[in-house]
């Protein structure tokens, strides 16, 4: 018998949007007609989400309970407080335009968490896959051809065979990939036999290092680094063995490329970009404005700003606003720092509950991975993400528009609101 149109709703029609909008946000503005940039797919199927959503709280109401939680609390009140920050705001119109962007992700964020039990793993972890694998070849298609897709700033920037995809710049492409290879490992970890998944997985993984050398983000390499650690230190034994095996094998392929030449001269390449990135991180002459100074002054002057509005933050969207009276000592107006913009903008108290959340979150993770939970590795890899986007979120100029970073919240919520016992949903 066929089921009544509003359960078909909340049980087949809206995960199938929200897993359409997944996918596209991993695309972005790329994927719209050129003279329309501003309505590409990720927010038209975004719209239809929202319709369904309307729809099935007027046919089935809504679960107030699943709300009840300190997670939808800080979220709430926090595009509250933005709201109220209107008030004395400098700029309304940029005070909107990141009401907009800050609100939007939220709800993106509470939908992930509130629809939980209907979203199932497998499909959203094949979605990230697909998507990595497709920024990848985009990637190494740049870096052949010095060509980019028509939304990236790299000609802006007068760079050459370096990849941002399909991201506006090199250093979003770059905490991109550090974010999701966590996600990436676990086909590699898991699945004991040499799938098809596993293969690609592997190879993936193995290809995005060269790509995120070649973006020169110093915060990602710290990053890329930091993710690895953490997710080696909390996968079980028999997965540390599996992927300290794999670990081996890509170890021994670099030994045969150097031995033999094969990499024509790349790795040689990777190995002067990495030495001038790292030398750079000590490089703090005034002379020349290095980047490490022009950091400095953004965070000297972010934090005096603050000091002028009694902590309370300057306002949504207004910290532009106000770095554009020193752009001439600091050439950025971007804090070019996630954690300094909520504290710049919002204030010392919605900065304060921010940091008390990022860490209830890994709390609650830590809680699934020590648990009787198919979602146990997963929630391992969001770790290992939330962990490295302390550091690459300071590579990034925009986080706030930044769909990757939200919806890393998003997976992490509904990682923790949806506990699936070995009877739940298959793994692969």
């Amino acid at each position: 018998m066929r089921k009544p149109f509003h359960l078909r709703l909340k049980q087949e029609y809206l995960p199938l949007f929200i897993y359409l909008t997944f996918l596209a946000s991993f695309f972005g503005s790329t994927l719209a007609y050129p003279r329309l940039s501003y309505l590409f797919l990720y927010r038209i199927f975004l719209g239809f989400l929202f319709v369904l959503i309307c729809i099935d709280i007027i046919l089935n109401g809504v679960e107030i309970k699943r709300f009840l939680n300190f997670s939808s609390y800080f979220l709430v009140g926090w595009s509250t407080y933005s709201l109220l920050s209107f008030l004395w705001a400098q700029d309304i119109k940029s005070a909107i335009r990141d009401q907009v962007f800050l609100t939007v992700n939220i709800v993106v964020i509470l939908i992930f968490m509130y629809y939980s039990n209907y979203i199932k793993w497998n499909v959203l972890e094949n979605i990230i896959l697909f998507s990595y694998v497709v920024n990848i070849l985009v990637g190494y298609w740049e870096i052949i051809t010095d060509r980019h897709l028509w939304t990236s700033k790299i000609p802006l920037y007068n760079l050459h065979r370096t990849p941002s995809t399909f991201f506006a710049n090199p250093n979003d492409f770059a905490t991109y990939l550090v974010l999701y290879l966590p996600f990436i490992l676990n086909f590699i970890v898991r699945e004991k036999l040499l799938t098809l998944k596993k293969i690609v997985a592997l190879t993936v993984a193995l290809l995005s290092v060269p790509l995120l050398i070649l973006t020169t983000s110093r915060a990602n390499y710290i990053g890329f680094v930091l993710a690895l650690l953490v997710y080696f230190l909390l996968i079980d034994s028999s997965e540390k063995r599996e992927y300290l095996k794999y670990a081996f094998v890509i170890f021994l392929f670099l030994i045969v490329l150097i031995g033999f030449r094969l990499d024509f001269g790349f790795l040689s390449k990777i190995g002067g970009v990495i030495t001038t990135q790292l030398s750079s991180l000590s490089d703090f002459s005034t002379s020349s404005l290095t980047s490490n100074v022009r950091r400095e002054l953004l965070i000297v002057y972010g934090l005096s700003f603050l000091y002028d509005y009694l902590f309370l933050g300057v306002g949504a969207g207004n910290s532009r606003v106000l770095m554009e009276k020193v752009r001439q000592y600091t050439i950025n107006v971007e804090l070019h720092n996630w954690f300094l913009d909520v504290l710049v903008c919002y204030g010392l108290i919605v900065f304060a509950f921010y940091i008390i959340w990022i860490f209830y979150i890994i709390y609650k993770l830590l809680h699934v991975k020590d648990s009787n939970n198919k979602l146990k590795l997963p929630a391992v890899s969001t770790i290992a993400s939330l962990a490295a986007f302390g550091i690459s979120s300071i590579s990034s100029s925009k986080m706030i528009e930044m769909r990757i970073m939200w919806f890393l919240f998003a997976l992490a919520l509904f990682i923790i609101t949806s506990p699936q016992e070995d009877k739940g949903e298959p793994e692969n």
